[in-house]
């Protein structure tokens, strides 16, 4: 056999050459860094905690909320007290909340105050210092919900036997709340989220009863998904959250 030639047998190894680097893998850069994961706080008493429904940890409003409107590999905490109001959440649940960092804030509690008879004027400007004081940073979304109707609930019409004023006074008492909220969602820039037109909604609709949990007073399973659905159509329409 004759030899190849010097300069065949350089062909020859360019070719061998460029054929295997043909089945090395390309190199891929490295993922993108997408910053922190997400994080919200629930502020709240007994409903944020899921009383009501069948089970709280699964089906309770923030936790449907997360799951249904938060990004995936968001974080969730949840600083739900029952009995809970705006003052004992300012000493409760704010420092942990800010510690928290965190990029959505949903704040419900008004019910309590009215029960335990806390003026409209003290309660307005407890609810402005806790709203805020969580709007600090730049990237937290404040939610705020008002107070649904009271007047048709079980419970309010047992007791009112045992000498609870009447529906009259008890709608007042839930408007002047109610535009106590409007009033400092919108000296704070906050986002309603209006849970009283969504029970009068239900009330129109025949299915108010429906969502009440057999203790008639706290919301049920039904009921906790219809208001992380109000919190959620809230959440959407304002937006993607900001991260950092």
């Amino acid at each position: 056999m004759r030899r190849l030639t010097c300069a065949a047998r350089l062909v020859v190894m360019a070719l061998l050459v460029g054929a295997c680097s043909f089945s090395r893998p390309d190199v891929l850069p490295p993922p993108a860094d997408t910053g922190p994961a997400p994080v919200y706080v629930a502020i709240g008493a007994s409903e944020t905690t899921g009383t009501g429904s069948d089970q709280p940890l699964r089906d309770g409003w923030p936790r449907v909320l997360h799951r249904i409107a938060m990004p995936p590999g968001s974080v969730m905490i949840n600083m739900g007290v029952p009995g809970t109001t705006v003052a004992q959440a300012i000493a409760e649940q704010l420092d942990a909340t800010l510690s928290a960092r965190p990029n959505l804030v949903t704040v419900w509690l008004n019910v309590n105050d009215i029960t335990r008879g806390v003026p409209v004027a003290e309660y307005e400007a407890q609810l402005e210092r806790l709203v805020r004081s969580v709007r600090g940073r730049v990237t937290t979304r404040v939610l705020v919900a008002n107070t649904p109707p009271l007047d048709h609930l079980p419970a309010y019409q047992a007791g009112r036997l045992l000498g609870l004023p009447g529906p009259d006074v008890v709608n007042q008492t839930v408007a002047d709340y109610n535009a106590a909220i409007a009033r400092v969602v919108q000296r704070t820039g906050a986002l309603l989220v209006d849970l009283n037109a969504a029970g009068m909604a239900a009330r129109a609709a025949g299915t108010e009863a429906s969502l009440i949990s057999r203790d008639g007073f706290h919301p049920n399973t039904a009921g906790h998904a219809a208001i992380a659905e109000a919190f959620a159509k809230v959440l959407r329409e304002s937006g993607p959250l900001a991260s950092g």
